[in-house]
């Protein structure tokens, strides 16, 4: 979580993030990278329920976080057991924003 407070632009980046979240019904995954979010193409075969990004569009950085979103219909709040998967396979820092919650979570690697 230092990292995420020690962004400048932690208040735009978080608006960004909840804004592409609440525009769809699928979850938004990606990398943050220096401030910045780069979304990547979620190519899970349920789109609407989990989230996977192909190993070739990773980006392997020691200062990446993997971000991913929850969207409305999804109740539950912090990470899933997929999340969880996901996050040892990439070995990253992990950021969530639930849509049902309107809240951020974080989990370090």
């Amino acid at each position: 979580m230092i990292y995420l407070n020690k962004l400048k632009n932690k208040n735009i980046l978080f608006e960004l993030l909840r804004s592409k979240s609440r525009k769809t019904n699928e979850e938004v995954c990606g990398f943050i990278l220096n401030g910045e979010f780069i979304e990547r193409k979620n190519i899970h075969p349920n789109p609407i329920d989990y989230f996977l990004i192909s190993p070739k569009d990773c980006i392997w950085d020691e200062n990446v976080i993997l971000f991913h979103s929850h969207p409305n219909h999804v109740k539950e709040k912090n990470f899933s057991s997929w999340d969880l998967e996901n996050q040892y396979f990439f070995n990253m820092d992990m950021l969530l924003y639930s849509v049902n919650n309107d809240e951020f979570y974080f989990k370090e690697k």
